[in-house]
């Protein structure tokens, strides 16, 4: 299994720019045909919620366009910048696993060696996250199905606070219920999001727990300070990949043009004195 992760892409609507001066659309197309040109080619790439900014049906056509050109199975679930119903009606073509109900979206991939589990932690009208009842029984039951298997979910919101002022205040409110579930089954044993625009990981017992950057813009990780920050930090990406002997191995790739990559030689490296 190799899967590529990105998030939090915040599509504006056709000729608008995020904060009215950021080209989110053009960085959000440029991460596309970098994904489509790795030479290392992902089998999916996964993308953790805020596919717009504003949840307004011309933002999502403009996404549906430029991510309807990834050239890999797409899996994706909503964060607390879409709106539900837009999201469904306008992701679904790319992602049929999504199904029908706006208000309860999640499935389940077992095509790979780790199951993975896709949830909606999104609250409508609401920056913070919410697990509803009907969430958290369909992932109590995927996890007594899968037994022993090793588990990944993919969520928009971490299920707990990482020390950032700015963002543990719209942190998954009741995420202590999916902390709970980690601690009923060994198997799970990752859980991705979204959201802090922001590398982070901790660990829960078994589980580690991890935040990814955007694609575009990032937030400033702040202790004390809780002012909305954000700034243009070069973008990057998540790949995960399960490695026989050591289990999933999650990377960052960076989505920043850079010089490079060159082959190592060794007569460069290390000159012999008068050469």
């Amino acid at each position: 299994m190799f899967l590529a992760q990105i998030s939090d892409m915040h599509f504006r609507s056709q000729g608008r720019k995020l904060y009215d001066f950021v080209d989110v659309n053009s960085c959000n197309a440029d991460v596309v045909n970098q994904l489509n040109a790795l030479e290392e080619r992902p089998d999916a790439v996964v993308i953790t919620g805020d596919i717009v900014n504003c949840g307004l049906p011309a933002e999502y056509e403009v996404a549906r366009r430029v991510l309807g050109h990834l050239q890999y199975p797409l899996y994706i679930i909503p964060g607390n910048h879409d709106d539900k119903a837009e999201f469904l009606k306008t992701m679904k073509p790319l992602c049929p696993l999504l199904g029908d109900d706006a208000e309860n979206m999640h499935y389940a991939v077992d095509d790979f060696e780790m199951r993975l589990l896709f949830i909606d932690s999104s609250l409508a009208g609401e920056s913070k996250g919410w697990l509803t009842d009907n969430t958290l029984a369909w992932l109590e039951a995927q996890l007594v199905q899968g037994g022993d298997k090793p588990t990944a979910v993919f969520m928009h919101h971490p299920p707990l606070k990482l020390g950032s002022a700015q963002m543990d205040r719209i942190a998954c409110e009741n995420g202590d219920k999916l902390l709970a579930l980690i601690e009923r089954f060994p198997a799970l044993c990752r859980v991705f999001c979204g959201h802090t625009h922001r590398l982070i990981f901790t660990q829960y017992r078994q589980a580690t727990i991890t935040t990814i950057p955007g694609t575009v813009h990032q937030v400033p990780y702040f202790h004390e300070n809780p002012a909305p920050y954000y700034n243009l930090e070069p973008a990057a990406c998540l790949m995960h990949r399960l490695i026989e002997g050591a289990g999933l191995v999650s990377y960052l790739h960076s989505l920043a043009h850079y010089p490079g990559p060159y082959l190592y030689n060794t007569a460069i490296s290390c000159p012999v004195d008068g050469e």
